[in-house]
């Protein structure tokens, strides 16, 4: 794994990185990032402090752009474990931490597991999930690195990813017509493009069910909206989408009269319930999918 240095000391020896302890007039942390793109999937590294101040965490969400990312793991403001966010010019954000940092071990690795699903973050350390928590907004970028701080040595061992397809939480009004589109259209362009598109009535578990749609919606990375029935449902669960400022596709069928004021501003793809017009959902589906993928989406549909 090839490790690119951007801040601090480092000493790097395959997948093994080792940051060497921030000094006086340099930079007070270290971060280097690896070339592996992730949106989705499971972190894992061995990491190890020789100082209670230190900071062993790993980064994702990286822009490349703003130079904002967040970062999971342990230490970092007096605290055990953290998840926080650091966006330049406005310095961190705490997202959730626990724990003191009296309570960390030196000198013996930690095994860290972060999980992320769309907004969806979990920490594990040695086998105990100890942080979890769904982001404000979605990963701004694709890298991931890792991310050190304090006077001494901390030592990352092992690092590896697994990615897993980006996910697309489709919200409509169950029953025919949109049945169907959502099997012979949305699905197929989901699949082609790399994505996983599923429906609340495609999580097969017994509970509430609003609980596994905002689930859903959280661990998702875009929602696919089918407005054109005024369904109260389908209103509120793109409201919440729209507050955790996922990249969102509105679909509504042409002979719609007139749309809510609150999406009108909103790029809608319109379509009419005919072969033909399925084949105008697959192209601009399939091109809006593929600008998000590419990161050049915005996270919100421009207006018209």
């Amino acid at each position: 794994m090839n490790f690119v240095l951007i801040a601090g000391r480092w000493r790097i020896d395959g997948t093994n990185a080792t940051f060497l302890g921030a000094e006086e007039r340099e930079d007070p942390v270290g971060i280097c990032l690896v070339p592996t793109r992730f949106r989705s999937g499971l972190l894992v590294v061995e990491a190890t402090i020789k100082d209670p101040r230190g900071v062993a965490r790993v980064m994702v969400g990286y822009h490349t752009a703003t130079g904002s990312y967040y970062s999971v793991g342990i230490g970092g403001s007096g605290s055990a474990y953290m998840i926080n966010e650091f966006v330049p010019g406005l310095g961190w954000r705490t997202i959730r931490a626990l724990g003191t940092a009296s309570q960390l071990r030196t000198g013996i690795p930690y095994h860290l597991e972060v999980d992320v699903a769309g907004q969806h973050v979990s920490l594990s350390v040695d086998g105990v999930r100890v942080l979890e928590t769904a982001l404000p907004s979605p990963l701004q970028g694709d890298q991931v690195g890792l991310f050190a701080g304090g006077p001494a040595e901390v030592a990352f061992e092992k690092f590896h990813i697994s990615s897993t397809e980006p996910r697309i939480f489709v919200v409509m009004q169950f029953g025919e017509p949109y049945d169907s589109l959502y099997t012979e259209v949305i699905q197929p362009v989901a699949d082609r493009m790399g994505f996983t598109a599923f429906r609340a009535d495609d999580v097969f578990r017994p509970g509430v069910i609003l609980q596994d749609i905002i689930r859903g919606i959280v661990e998702s990375d875009v929602i696919v909206a089918e407005i054109t029935p005024p369904n109260p449902n389908v209103f509120y669960e793109l409201g919440y989408a729209h507050a955790l400022q996922k990249p969102t596709i509105l679909l509504a069928n042409r002979q719609i009269e007139k749309l809510p004021f609150d999406i009108s501003g909103y790029r809608v793809i319109f379509y009419e319930d005919t072969i033909g017009g399925k084949r105008g959902i697959e192209g601009l589906l399939g091109r809006y999918l593929e600008d998000i993928r590419r990161g050049t989406g915005s996270l919100t549909p421009p207006p018209h």
